[in-house]
């Protein structure tokens, strides 16, 4: 996530040109003339200054409340009544010194003064971001810390001093440093917890500071009777309501639109704050206890306030955890349904489809049992589309969909894979190809009849392709799943080529020949290109969406045969099934990370990352944490700027030994990635065990979000499930600015895609890393925002 950095010296007199310097003034010239005299005129300076700094603070406030909305302007009120209560009680206090009245302790002026945290409490919690869980948490922190220091100030100083005073004096003088505290700890947590608006939050927190300084002096002084008005125990207060004012100055008004939901991180040692404290109030009980001195009234009800508070705590945290458990299965069995169904016709997806058609393919290795994939395509669907409109469209293919479901048996998969392509497991049967060939028929069976979608008659036809595979003729197991619908797809693309109009053609080896595409042929002239080193590693830019910045690249096999160039889609495979892919994956490796190497020297630092594809079947190798460390030696990397990107069927593949894999290279510092997130079906439910750094979410699913409801949905979900998670998200396939918009709207951390940068090579790429400059367009930049 992109945090917005510290500012600096001349972004502090940006931000704040007069105030901060006003401020100072101010507080210098109050403390000279205080200083400078003394008596009645030290008394009536302080006060009417201090009533003064304090209206000041109500106006920030109130002025910061009129350039906010929601919870930031009912947080910013709550501060400016802190204030003005605050002011209230020094009326009353300047009222009775003026009138020559001893101002007894406490005092109607003490209402006022005790107003300050109560509503400051309140306005801090509706300015911090919402940590949903965490809130009451960091309440219940802060009012630990808050009792816990109350007791060690009792115990070391307030006790001493109380001699002769009433319980209710000794409680006022020790709810001003209590209820600070809380203010202070609740503070610190949102700084903690937070990176947004730190300048902001920085100054909120040393206005604390300074109220709870001059209020434990103020306590100290009281408990003594030392305290006079214009001392310097009053220059806390000073500066707290100046600090409040400059805050409040800060605010310039909200904003049309955010670009990313805040970035709520918990960090471990704000967490451990409360029971700093604690362990303290133990450690000096005990003493007390073992000297004899024995535990006051006082004491022992802080000590029980305390114990509620640590039980307390520890409730919600149970509960909590397992809110957040309910939270994350419930999300999980939404996005299941939202990334396994068909949003239009409620059909299994291509993701759905091919991870049952895999595991028809390891039943049919273990028991013969025949498999078949029927893959159909709509004609004429363009027609209905462009002419009648896409509503007209959809409303086709739920017809569709509900027609051929009707011409199925219960025991045949049915899904939508896309457009208006469909597909049809079938398992059953003893003779394969005429069981397939039958279902197909009847499929075609089912276009005779016109659909009727309102009051209009539609005529549609159908191009089908029926793939099928024997046990002990095809290779065994789910890896086959893609290529068997490859096969149905190519047997329907030949029917539609033909121009008949629809028809059946069940595909054979004749008519991959037919099409160029002799497997063993290429498998040869692949290894040769490795061994000749003439397999080339390109880069795709990886950019932050709100900065427009390079992140990282991925690295993509680029391969020329015969003068054209083969993708990947069709390589990556063959290099699978020859055996092929450890040399693949070396040499990609490799030539990364000697080019990473190479931009380090560059650039004078090591911030860049790259991100290598691996082979699932590589996870079971013991070696190459080894092998990866050793080319982090030889050129210079730094942990974190390596990247492997593993397909979910990687978790499906000897999954006791891949995590280990998985362990151990994180453990010497790589990063990895889940590629192509959504296109499996077991992942989710290991997704929170599974040792993965970055999920990255397959272009199925960005293709249509800009105007597709039911994708938003899962994206939604699925960014919401990271977060918990703590993963960061890359969106693959952004290619228009709607789809850049919506990611960026919806929090994604990292981009990739042709809108985005093609892939390209070292030497066309290294004048941009070079200028560490924005990569999308500043017009685009500010259109999506």
């Amino acid at each position: 996530m992109t945090v917005s950095p510290l500012p600096t010296a001349s972004s502090l007199r940006a931000l704040v040109p007069g105030t901060g310097v006003a401020a100072v003034t101010a507080f210098l010239i109050l403390a000279g003339i205080t200083t400078a005299v003394d008596g009645a005129a030290q008394q009536w300076a302080a006060n009417l200054g201090v009533l003064a700094f304090a209206a000041a603070a109500v106006a920030g406030c109130v002025r910061a409340a009129r350039r906010s909305r929601g919870r930031s302007r009912r947080g910013w009120a709550a501060l400016a009544a802190a204030a003005g209560s605050w002011g209230g009680g020094q009326v009353a206090w300047t009222a009775l010194e003026s009138l020559g009245i001893t101002t007894p302790f406490p005092s109607v002026a003490d209402l006022g003064y005790l107003g300050f945290p109560v509503c400051a409490l309140v306005g801090l919690a509706l300015l911090s971001p919402r940590a949903g869980w965490a809130g009451p948490r960091r309440l219940l922190d802060a009012l630990t810390v808050g009792c816990a220091l109350a007791l060690l100030a009792w115990f070391a100083v307030i006790d001493p001093l109380a001699a002769g005073r009433t319980l209710v004096e000794a409680s006022v003088a020790l709810t001003y440093p209590v209820l600070d505290v809380v203010l202070l700890t609740v503070t610190v947590l949102s700084l903690a917890q937070t990176r947004e608006k730190p300048l902001l939050w920085a100054l909120l927190g040393l206005s604390m500071v300074a109220m709870a300084v001059s209020d434990v002096l103020f306590s100290y002084a009281t408990a003594a009777g030392t305290y006079l008005s214009g001392s310097a125990v009053d220059w806390g207060w000073w500066a707290a309501f100046l600090l409040l004012a400059t805050a409040g100055s800060l605010v310039t008004g909200p904003r049309s639109s955010s670009p990313r939901p805040p970035a709520v991180r918990t960090v471990a040692p704000a967490s451990l704050l409360p029971y700093l404290p604690l362990s303290a109030v133990v450690l000096v009980a005990a003493v007390e206890s073992a000297t004899g001195t024995g535990l006051d009234p006082v004491a022992v009800g802080i000590i029980v306030v305390l114990v509620g508070l640590v039980l307390s705590r520890q409730y919600v945290t149970v509960r909590d955890n397992m809110t957040l458990a309910r939270t994350v299965q419930e999300r999980e069995a939404q996005l299941h349904e939202l990334a396994f169904r068909d949003g239009l016709t409620g059909l299994a997806n291509r993701a759905l489809f091919l991870d049952r058609l895999g595991h028809a393919l390891d039943l049919s290795t273990r028991d013969r049992r025949p498999v078949s994939v029927v893959f159909l395509d709509l004609d004429g669907f363009k027609a209905v589309n462009d002419g009648l409109g896409h509503a007209m469209g959809d409303l086709l293919l739920v017809g569709v969909a509900e027609r051929l479901r009707a011409t199925l048996r219960a025991s045949d998969t049915l899904a939508r894979l896309g457009g208006d392509e469909f597909a049809v497991l079938v398992e059953q049967g003893t003779r394969f190809e005429h069981d397939a060939a039958t279902v197909a028929q009847h499929l075609l069976d089912s276009f005779a009849a016109p659909f009727q979608i309102r009051g209009r008659t539609v005529s549609v036809s159908a191009s089908i392709g029926v793939a099928s595979v024997e046990p002990g003729v095809d290779p065994p197991g789910a890896e086959h799943a893609a290529t068997l619908l490859h096969r149905a797809d190519v047997a329907m693309y030949a029917v539609k080529e033909a121009g008949r109009g629809g028809g059946i053609l069940v595909h054979s080896p004749s008519l991959d020949l037919e099409r160029g595409r002799d497997e063993p042929a290429l498998q040869r002239a692949f290894a040769t290109a490795l061994e000749q080193g003439r397999v080339q590693a390109v880069y795709q830019p990886v950019v932050d969406p709100v900065t427009g910045r390079i992140g990282a690249f991925e690295a993509l096999a680029r391969w020329t045969h015969d003068g054209d160039e083969i993708p990947p889609a069709t390589f990556v495979p063959i290099s699978a099934r020859a055996g092929l892919s450890e040399h693949l994956t070396a040499l990609m490796l490799d030539q990364a990370c000697t080019q990473l190497g190479a931009w380090n020297r560059a650039l004078g630092h090591r911030r860049l990352r790259v991100a290598v594809n691996v082979n699932p079947s590589e996870l079971t190798d013991v070696g190459l944490p080894d092998r990866i460390a050793a080319l982090f030696d030889r050129h210079g990397l730094a942990a974190g700027q390596l990247a492997l990107e593993i397909t979910e069927s990687g978790m499906t593949t000897r999954p006791d030994t891949a995590v280990d894999v998985m362990n151990a290279l994180r453990a010497s510092g790589v990063r990895l990635a889940l590629d192509d997130f959504g296109t499996g079906f077991s992942t989710l439910a290991r997704l929170s065990s599974t040792p993965v750094d970055t999920v990255k979410i397959d272009r199925f699913f960005v293709a249509d979000i800009d105007h597709d409801v039911q994708r938003k949905r899962f994206l939604v979900g699925l960014f919401e499930l990271t977060r918990h998670l703590g993963l960061r998200t890359v969106a693959e396939g952004v290619e228009r600015p709607g789809q850049l918009r919506e990611l960026r709207r919806l929090g994604c951390d990292l981009v990739q895609g042709h809108l985005i940068g093609r892939p390209a090579t070292p030497e066309e790429l290294t004048p941009v890393v070079l200028a560490e400059q924005p990569v999308i367009d500043p017009e685009l930049l500010g259109r999506v925002g």
